[in-house]
């Protein structure tokens, strides 16, 4: 009776969250805004490092790059090892909010390592800073991992206009307080990350798809996709470790700037034509114009353009290739805390591995012969990743393929028949009847298929007054789909989902998803 009292009471109170959530969106998909702003400032300028002497600032800006994203790329291999673990870590804001504070911290102590003489405190506050801002990455997978991919990278946008605003703020205040603000960068992100309600009906499937074998089509599409990205951020990294081999601290200051502006230019063409129209049409165009833009740097860097522009692709790639990620996560019932764990490690770590290639090369990079052959072999790479390794077709097959593609055409009998269900084959009835199985405890042998559609012929009684459309969404919900999710699915909005599910909770007078397979199992 208790366990009932508490359930309802953590229902109201998600209840009366839900208003912010409908009304603010968009404001935890900020905090990836945030912790990319402190990605730019640390990366793409010498402001953290104001109090070292100016000789050696750009030089210091590439040994903390390299430092803090090994930091990173180990930090989320191991998270992707033990997601089992680390995923409710990355749910409690305390956590959360605790690797923001450390991250920031660790800038701090790496601003002024100058005066501890550098040397091995310098490179422990900069892994410090990795392992910190690693955290916050987890968390924002799995936030944009909860939602369509229209919404992901329209948030995601809207995220780097924001990360764009704080970049200039950053380097417009006055200088004795550039590097606080930097530190506050990952507080902020952490903050924002955990603001705000989430989805009132989340998923209870989330990593359940981590079962599937190598074979499955996800898994293929997940392994090409971590592949492109790693390619992309091997031949960005190469020309960041160029320039910042070669330029003044004032030239690659006015480089970083220049990157940012342009990534924000992106951002609102990205937001256009995901919102213009259908997403399945809007992110192929995108990838495949920020492909061509990219061999098209690539090759002008033959003839003299800057090669540290190559940042531009990359920093828009990355988000593109990260919505990509979550919406694998998010339509397949993937851990977004793995997926996020492994595509970002080995993002960053074929980046790290980019600019020490591109440091070494740095001083033959002003022979004509040797900027040449560079900027073909990287647009060559680029090449590869849209023909070969990702191309546009493989993205067109995650959006339009589902879990419910190879089911039987027929619907089944049962309520299933009634609400007009024409995914419920057998292949879905053995789905569901093991998902509920899990959630209630029972054993898989113990719940058939029959059993499921007696538990829903029991919803469809004409005395609890369930639509159609209702008892449609009930099925999904039932087996621990999101109401994202199901929007997704049935091509409707979140809150008409959303509606339907309070409106059945209310008919059926359950508060919980648990009541609801408590009803459901009789």
């Amino acid at each position: 009776m208790s366990h009932r009292r508490g359930s309802a009471g953590k229902a109201e109170y998600e209840e009366r969250l839900s208003p912010l959530a409908e009304q603010w969106p968009n404001l935890r998909f900020l905090g990836l805004g945030a912790w990319w702003a402190w990605i730019w400032l640390c990366y793409n300028s010498v402001e953290i490092m104001r109090m070292f002497p100016p000789s050696s600032q750009t030089s210091l800006v590439l040994q903390m790059y390299l430092f803090s994203t090994l930091g990173i790329a180990a930090s989320m291999f191991a998270a992707a090892l033990g997601w089992k673990h680390v995923t409710p870590l990355v749910d409690r804001p305390s956590v959360v909010l605790g690797f923001g504070a450390f991250a920031g911290l660790a800038t701090v102590l790496l601003g002024f390592s100058v005066v501890m003489g550098a040397g091995a405190f310098f490179v422990l506050a900069a892994l410090f800073t990795g392992v910190g801002t690693s955290f916050l990455c987890l968390k924002v997978g799995r936030v944009y991992g909860s939602v369509s991919l229209g919404d992901s990278l329209t948030a995601g946008a809207i995220a780097l206009l924001f990360a764009g605003l704080l970049y200039f703020v950053g380097i417009g205040i006055p200088p004795e307080w550039r590097l606080f603000f930097i530190a506050a960068l990952p507080i902020v992100s952490a903050l924002l990350l955990v603001a705000g309600a989430g989805d009132p009906f989340p998923s209870a499937r989330s990593g359940a798809g981590e079962d599937v074998g190598r074979g499955a089509l996800e898994r293929r599409m997940y392994r090409k996709l971590v592949a492109a990205s790693a390619l992309v951020a091997l031949t960005a990294g190469v020309g960041k470790g160029i320039s910042s081999g070669l330029v003044a601290n004032d030239v690659f200051a006015r480089e970083g700037s220049l990157i940012v502006f342009c990534i924000g230019v992106i951002a609102v063409f990205i937001a256009f034509v995901v919102n213009r129209g259908d997403t399945v049409r809007g992110a192929p165009q995108v990838y495949s114009a920020l492909m061509v833009l990219g061999v098209a740097m690539m090759l002008a860097t033959c003839f003299g353009f800057p090669i540290a522009y190559l940042s531009v692709g990359k920093e828009a790639l990355w988000l593109v290739f990260s919505c990509f990620m979550a919406y694998l996560a998010f339509r397949y019932d993937l851990s977004p805390v793995r997926v996020f764990g492994v595509g970002q490690g080995v993002y960053f770590l074929a980046s790290t591995a980019g600019w020490a290639v591109g440091a070494a090369a740095a001083p033959y990079y002003g022979e004509a012969m040797v900027r040449m052959g560079v900027g073909i072999a990287l647009a060559f790479l680029v090449i590869l990743v849209l023909v070969y390794v990702f191309p546009e077709t493989d993205l067109n097959r995650i959006m339009t393929w589902s879990a419910d593609a190879e089911c039987d055409a027929a619907p089944a009998d049962g309520v299933g028949a009634a609400s007009g269900l024409g995914m419920r084959g057998s292949r879905a009835r053995a789905a569901a009847s093991s998902g509920m199985a899990a959630m209630t405890g029972e054993g898989a042998g113990d719940t058939e298929a029959g059993s499921w559609s007696d538990s829903l012929a029991r919803a469809a009684d004409a005395r609890f007054g369930l639509s159609s459309r209702e008892l449609e969404i009930l099925d999904l919900f039932a087996q621990g789909r999101s109401a994202n999710w199901i929007a997704d699915n049935l091509v409707i909005s979140k809150n008409t989902v959303r509606s339907h599910l309070r409106s059945i909770y209310t008919k059926l007078d359950v508060h919980t998803r648990q009541e609801l397979l408590d009803f459901l199992a009789g």
